[in-house]
């Protein structure tokens, strides 16, 4: 009968290895599974949802916006800390795509955020308006140079909240705007 030897310094090195490849595919697919389902347009989102949250509560004791512009919302530290971090696209606060000065008799305001991608438009529109923010939000506007499409709340063409897929063909390649318009 042949004798089988155990030579446990060669089970340990390899054991010790498969430890090490066992880490390794861990590692790959925690990264994988990151990048696949990691929305960075999420945290912008989140950050346009506070700023909002930030100007109402500057505004609460007064009958309107007025005088809220980029420059009232810098100075009154109104803006969250990743929309003023935010270098791809350019944001402004008051009213309609370029930030207008709120006027006296204005009972809403607008968060706009410029210059997005097609990919930009559709993930920053489409996600999901949590129970509080939806509260306050009036309408979503999809600005480009094909046209204006308001998404608003009880809209039997463009309801609010817009739908998977519903900003595909309203978002186009190149230069796209996306105003949030909360009261």
């Amino acid at each position: 009968m042949d004798k089988i030897y155990l030579n446990f310094n060669k089970l340990r090195k390899q054991g010790f290895n498969g430890v090490i490849i066992a880490l390794c595919l861990l590692f790959a697919i925690i990264t994988l599974s990151y990048v696949l389902f990691h929305n960075p347009h999420r945290d912008l989102h989140a950050a346009i949802c506070r700023t909002a949250d930030n100007i109402r509560n500057y505004y609460r004791d007064q009958p309107s916006y007025w005088k809220l512009s980029d420059d009232l919302a810098k100075e009154a530290l109104l803006i969250d800390k990743v929309l003023l971090k935010c270098t791809d696209y350019t944001w402004h606060v008051g009213q309609g795509t370029q930030g207008d000065v709120s006027m006296p008799n204005d009972n809403s305001f607008d968060i706009a955020l410029n210059k997005l991608s097609k990919s930009a438009c559709i993930n920053l529109s489409e996600l999901p308006i949590d129970k509080k923010q939806q509260l306050g939000l009036q309408k979503i506007t999809i600005v480009n140079d094909e046209g204006r499409t308001e998404f608003a709340w009880g809209d039997e063409k463009s309801p609010l909240p817009i739908a998977s897929y519903a900003t595909r063909d309203k978002c186009i390649s190149g230069n796209n705007t996306v105003i949030w318009t909360f009261r």
